[in-house]
């Protein structure tokens, strides 16, 4: 075979798949047309689901999630739970991914005239799936800990719903990339004082005196993990207090760590330039807790 041939083959077997309105397709083709309004509004919502061999991780979570933030926006998401998961499943099939990340979005469609206003007729959605190799991640994050940086808050107040608006939470983890660290944990400004809210991805939670406390979902993303790591904190008889947590407690604290679908449980070593024990008996614990719910999950 002459070797641009054999090139050309090998580059056909090295694309990806994608799924975009009920078909699977060539993920590096052209599908999305320009006046999407996820494109020009940010107008749609997404998740992002843990795989592994094959097993799509807390999908129903995820899914059920996506449901309600549509309704909310009054979407619509063309397929049902049983066969999205199935469209899913096929997609990590054919892209042959081991470990990997289910993205998903949805958006309110196409407008040819980019209206502010909502399209006076229901237009079909836009919703589309990539099956993606897991990212990489230090493995030394989860023995030795990692590093935030305190970034204000700047996004809008419907942050209960995973939208596609991701700017102010980009920004914010890129101010911690500067700095050398892992994630930012963002605060509003709140009667003189810092609120923590959680990071560009991340859930938090910190231990003092043997409690957990975490920010209550007030304008912040109920994240799965979180949720998951609740149930695990209650399941080993300690107390978990869900308020308005400041800066300076977490500031204070004994323990701190990060939740997120792909950091997992991750020790947090240092908030600006205060450290803190790693890795803590409370947090190796729920470390542990989670990998053993993470991986007998289906």
């Amino acid at each position: 075979m002459h070797n641009g041939v054999m090139n050309e083959v090998k580059l056909e077997e090295a694309l990806m798949w994608a799924f975009y309105d009920g078909e699977f397709v060539q993920e590096k083709g052209k599908h999305v047309q320009l006046e999407n309004r996820g494109l020009t509004f940010a107008d749609g919502l997404f998740e992002v689901v843990r795989t592994i061999k094959g097993r799509i991780l807390f999908f129903e979570d995820h899914f059920t999630r996506m449901i309600k933030s549509a309704a909310f926006f009054n979407m619509e998401i063309p397929f049902t739970s049983k066969e999205t998961k199935e469209f899913a499943s096929e997609l990590i099939r054919r892209n042959a991914i081991e470990d990997g990340e289910l993205y998903i979005q949805l958006t309110r469609g196409t407008d040819l005239h980019r209206e502010h206003r909502f399209p006076s007729e229901k237009t079909p959605s836009t919703f589309f799936m990539l099956a993606l190799p897991l990212r990489r991640i230090d493995a030394e994050n989860w023995k030795n800990g990692v590093k935030l940086f305190t970034y204000p808050d700047l996004r809008h107040k419907l942050c209960e719903h995973k939208t596609i608006n991701l700017l102010p939470n980009v920004l914010a983890k890129n101010f911690a990339y500067s700095n050398g660290g892992y994630e930012a944990l963002m605060f509003r400004d709140f009667e003189g004082k810092k609120v923590a809210t959680e990071g560009g991805s991340s859930n938090y939670f910190l231990v003092k005196n043997g409690v957990f406390f975490t920010p209550e979902i007030d304008n912040i993303l109920p994240g799965i993990t979180r949720g998951k790591v609740i149930d695990l904190i209650k399941k080993l008889d300690y107390q978990v207090v869900e308020k308005p947590v400041t800066v300076d407690e977490f500031l204070e604290a004994e323990e701190v760590f990060l939740v997120s679908t792909v950091s997992r449980v991750m020790p947090v070593r240092a908030i600006d330039q205060v450290c803190f024990s790693v890795c803590g008996d409370y947090t190796r614990q729920i470390m542990q807790s989670y990998e053993d719910l993470f991986f007998s999950s289906r």
